[in-house]
């Protein structure tokens, strides 16, 4: 897609073109690699940002540290639902997931910031029971059991084990 601008190298009203290219920010002093949104002179090759691709860059940047440093590890997913002896299904229904979103994130696919945030809480045995205790009909009677009966529901002191990594 071309555009015509005025190049601030060139002085001149030149057309530009739409690119991505990958580009590397440090956030909270961490490499994280991200695709931006830019046009580019034809004549010079001057990079220019409008104000709108600067703010969808700058979250295209931080969306990309989320997923690279704030996402539990398949891992580590399968150990907090363990904590909690619950099904892929169950746990999923429980956090107000699609029934195979669980599966999903397991084989690993990256949740969603939104997921992400859900997932972090049900690491606190607190939340999590919150969580269940507004979803708990959705789920079997063999589930419930399951779950009220584990190590994780029981200890309302403070974060699963395995999940700890976020914070």
């Amino acid at each position: 897609m071309s555009e015509r601008r005025v190049c601030f190298s060139c002085e001149m009203e030149r057309d530009f073109e739409l690119i991505e290219q990958n580009e590397t920010v440090t956030i909270k002093g961490r490499e994280v690699e991200f695709s931006a949104s830019m046009y580019r002179c034809a004549v010079c090759g001057t990079d220019i940002e409008t104000p709108e691709q600067l703010d969808a860059n700058l979250l295209a940047a931080r969306e990309a540290y989320s997923k690279q440093y704030e996402t539990l590890s398949p891992d580590e997913l399968v150990a907090l639902r363990g904590a909690y002896n619950a099904s892929q299904k169950a746990f999923g229904v429980l956090l107000g997931f699609g029934e195979l979103t669980m599966n999903s994130y397991e084989k690993g696919n990256t949740p969603t910031s939104t997921n992400r945030l859900l997932l972090t809480l049900a690491a606190d045995p607190y939340c999590f029971r919150k969580m269940y205790e507004i979803n708990k009909s959705r789920i079997g009677a063999t589930q419930r059991k399951r779950i009220e009966s584990s190590p994780g529901f029981g200890d309302m002191h403070g974060e699963i084990a395995g999940a700890q990594k976020l914070g």
